[in-house]
């Protein structure tokens, strides 16, 4: 899976940063209604560990995170580089979770001291997007899941061709007349090369799978949006 050079993840993390006033509004919007949907669908897939950790990496303003906490999850990490955006999340939910400073592909956690893991419209964010995903594994404990909510690349060349095009053509604009001189530039731009440089809903089940377990492609608004869940089996980290 394609990650990015250090200055083009610089450049995303700077446009999350300059996107929080309006991040979750319009990602809503943008996404037809269906980012907060998902990020829910994704936090009930993992379960009733209520009392174990669980890390939300990718934090970014906190929004998957307050939905973790109306689930009931008392014990959550959320991870960001940015400290803008901890510290924005940190304002915002106050004590119900523990700020790292972090990056996706070097978690500051020890091996298998997390019960499971939560990475929304983040993952393709990161540099290394396949050792993040062994990362994961690495610290999530045997059985336990990681649930992966992103924008998806179809496998079929004719949707992922209008997918594409919505991105590239439909989504600057339609973001642009949402933010109204709001924000500095449109950062919501950003999306457009993390687009560009993601792999088929399928090649991602696949890496997910060789490198944390048994996984499942979820795919809605025929495979635009996705939710990955893999189970943390003992063979894909372990030997």
């Amino acid at each position: 899976m394609p990650g990015h050079t250090r200055d083009e993840w610089k450049d995303i993390v700077d446009a999350i940063e300059r996107s929080v006033p309006l991040y979750e509004s319009i990602s809503e919007k943008i996404s037809f209604n269906l980012a907060r949907p998902l990020r829910l669908r994704a936090i009930l897939r993992l379960g009733s560990a209520f009392d174990g950790w669980v890390i939300d990496a990718g934090i970014g303003p906190g929004v998957s995170t307050r939905l973790l906490v109306s689930q009931g999850f008392k014990k959550i990490i959320g991870l960001d580089p940015s400290r803008q955006l901890l510290t924005f999340a940190k304002t915002e939910l106050g004590r119900t979770f523990d700020p790292v400073v972090g990056v996706g592909e070097n978690l500051p956690l020890r091996t298998g001291s997390i019960a499971n893991g939560l990475t929304c419209f983040s993952l393709r964010d990161v540099m290394y997007p396949r050792v993040s995903i062994a990362e994961f594994a690495r610290v999530i404990q045997e059985n336990g899941t990681l649930c992966i909510v992103d924008i998806g690349k179809p496998d079929n060349p004719i949707i992922r061709s209008l997918v594409s095009f919505y991105i590239h053509n439909v989504m600057p604009r339609l973001t642009v007349a949402l933010i109204r001189r709001r924000l500095r530039g449109n950062p919501f731009l950003m999306i457009v090369p993390t687009f560009d440089r993601l792999v088929t809903n399928s090649t991602l089940g696949i890496l997910a799978s060789s490198e944390f377990g048994p996984t499942k492609v979820e795919e809605f608004m025929l495979g635009a949006l996705i939710i990955v869940v893999s189970k943390r089996s003992r063979s894909s980290n372990d030997g």
